[in-house]
This record gives C-alpha cells, structure tokens and sequence, in this order.
C-alpha cells in the first residue's frame, strides 16, 4: 500500500457491496419509473428476453410487464448492441453516449476493413439511414447497401460487417425486440435518428464522460478497470476522461489498496445494513459490469454462476451476495422455482428465499395454478 492510497478513506467490502446494493435498488424496491429507473441502473442486459422484466421487479415496487413493454413501443427506451458488444436496453436520452462511447471503435476497425476495397463508411451510413426509416429485417439493410454500391461488403465474418454497418448507421432494434417472450434473433432493426425524438451524437469527450457518470452512480465506488469493464473498452481509453473529472469525484481505497473512484453525493451505507433476499435475472448487469467481482459473489462460486458457453446464471443473492443459482421449470399448468445453493443455508435464508421465490413465480408464471420452490 503506498502513502498516497494509505491517506484516502478505506471501504470495506461489506461496505462496497452494500453501496452497490442501493444504487442497484436491492437495499429495497423503489417507486421510480421505468425510464428513471433503467438511467439510475445504467443500463439493463437484454441478452435473455425476460432478463430486463425479471431485472425490474426485482427492483420496482409493484412492477409490471406492460410498464416496461409499453416505454419500449413508445420509444422512451431503446434496445440496442452497446457495451461489450452485447444488447441492453437505455434510455432514449442516454443512447447517442452510449453509443459513441463503446461503438465508435467498431466504426473505425470496420473503416480499417473496408476503406481499402474502395468503400466509403459515409456512403455506407447514408444509405442505412435512408434505408431505415421505417423498421427493416438485417439481411435487407445489407442488400440494400450493395446493391447501391455495386459491390459487397467485405471480411471474415458476417455478423461482423453488420455489427460495423449498424454501428455507423446507430440501427436500433425495434419491435418484437424487446418483448418478454420474444426470444428471436432476427427483429428488425430502424435508424434511432428517425426512432429518437430529439439528440443526436455527443463528442467522444462528452460521451464517455457520461458513461463514466452513469457507471458510478449504478455501480461505485469503481476502479478504473470496473469502469472500463463496464463499457466493454480497453482502460487507456477511459482513463483520459477519469483523470480529468477525478476533482469533482471522491476517492476511496478498498482493502487491497486499489484506488475507488465514485460521485461525492451517491449513497454508501453502513456495511451492517440488512439486505434481503433478491432474485437476478440471466446476464444481469450486476454479475458482469465489475472487473474485481467480489463484492457481488465469492471467488469460489464464481465457476457455477460463469459457465464455459458464455451463459451467465441467474443467481439468488442473500445478505447482498450471491448464495446460488435459480431456474424455473414448466410443465402444463405447474411452475417449480430450483434452487441450486453453493453452500447450506440457514433455516432463515430459506424461508426468506422460499417466500420471495413464490412471489417471483407469480410474477413470471401468473396462470399457472400450481407452483413451488424446491432446493437441490
């Protein structure tokens, strides 16, 4: 530990994890509303259809799908390919930042890619925009361009060239995409120029600047490698932003000495405040944004919630840590919630996931007539 990481204040990881617990709204459910909610939360992982509904109610009193399904058909949210690469849902208001802050490298590999066959990105981006005014399937977006090009579009992988072409163009995914039981691939993509009522494309400067806010505010205190693992983005491209605005930030050292950035204002409770029992989706956002993931779930459990397919697990936190995975499984009019628990659970924390699980189950299967939990 050197003299400078000696003097900031040191958060223990109780600490830590329970300031995560309430900017994720896990301390307990919020009245917020749905768009509020997802700026507060960042960003929701849509990667499994119900991910971002189960992600809500987990954390909204009173939640409902139509709440969600309904900012999503009336454009308040969006859905689109963002940090990682992966789909998450935003904020209207927060996707032009977004989208240059974690696209804007894809847009020059895919220039690196096709400037040196003859192709012009710009043309490439006019002719999408154009093409997209109205919602249209992936595969007529790309015909489209190359038969106005009168070439095609090249590189070692499709879905890579699309990625670069909807990318330059900012394409959104539109309805179905985004519905609780849309599970396709193929949903149509349209412009968000001609999707988004107002904004448009921030600088770099001011786009990662407003991603770093957003990251802190749901996930902080964060280290710069948090942040960057956040985005999706090598840590030399956030760090110039950081620096830049660590003197309206305060800084704090977890336990290993690592330097925590976070916002002077954002919430860090006591490490003794209870946590209840909550229930994250598949993908959730919380099991992935963090580089140094122990705050959230112990290095020994991490091989059952992180599979080898690149699946990430829907967990059951209990006292603000991951305690096992869940599933549920069907069969005709009969839903059971499994528990799979990585460690032997007190006869509390049973009762309290048992109670909270049925509650789940009436939530993501209303018109079943029976429904149990069950532990493995």
């Amino acid at each position: 530990m050197t003299k400078r990481s000696a003097e900031r204040p040191v958060l223990t990881l109780r600490e830590l994890n329970r300031a995560m617990l309430a900017r994720q709204l896990l301390l307990e459910r919020s009245r917020l509303g749905v768009v509020a909610a997802i700026e507060r939360l960042a960003a929701l992982q849509a990667q499994w259809s119900p991910s971002p509904y189960i992600a809500l109610w987990s954390r909204l009193k009173d939640f409902r799908r139509e709440r969600l399904w309904s900012a999503i058909e009336r454009h308040e949210v969006i859905r689109a390919r963002l940090m990682r690469g992966t789909l998450h849902l935003v904020s209207a208001r927060d996707f032009y930042a977004y989208a240059v802050a974690t696209q804007d490298l894809e847009r020059g590999a895919w220039n690196r890619l096709q400037i040196g066959r003859g192709v012009d990105p710009k043309k490439i981006a006019a002719l999408a925009i154009a093409f997209a005014r109205q919602p249209r399937a992936k595969e007529d977006v790309l015909t489209h361009i190359q038969e106005n090009i009168g070439g095609t579009l090249g590189g070692p992988f499709n879905w890579l060239v699309w990625r670069f072409v909807s990318a330059h163009a900012d394409l959104v995914t539109a309805p179905p995409g985004g519905h609780w039981e849309y599970g396709g691939t193929d949903a149509p993509y349209v412009a968000a120029r001609h999707w988004i009522a107002s904004g448009g494309r921030p600088s770099e400067e001011a786009a990662v600047e407003t991603l770093v806010r957003r990251c802190l505010a749901a996930f902080g205190p964060a280290t710069l490698a948090d942040i960057a693992k956040f985005a999706g983005q090598v840590p030399a491209r956030v760090r110039p932003t950081l620096v830049r605005i660590a003197p309206q930030l305060r800084a704090f050292s977890d336990e290993e000495g690592r330097l925590l950035y976070d916002l002077p204002r954002a919430p860090r409770p006591e490490g003794d405040r209870a946590a209840p029992v909550r229930f994250l989706p598949r993908y959730d956002e919380l099991l992935i944004s963090y580089q140094h993931r122990d705050r959230v779930i112990a290095p020994a459990h991490r091989r059952a919630v992180y599979s080898k397919n690149a699946i990430v697990e829907a967990v059951v936190t209990v006292d603000g840590f991951a305690a096992g995975t869940w599933s549920v499984a069907r069969a005709k009019n009969d839903a059971v919630l499994r528990i799979s628990p990585f460690a032997r659970l007190a006869p509390g924390d049973r009762v309290a996931i048992e109670a909270e699980g049925r509650s789940l189950l009436a939530f993501l299967a209303p018109e079943t007539r029976t429904v149990g939990v069950r532990f493995a």
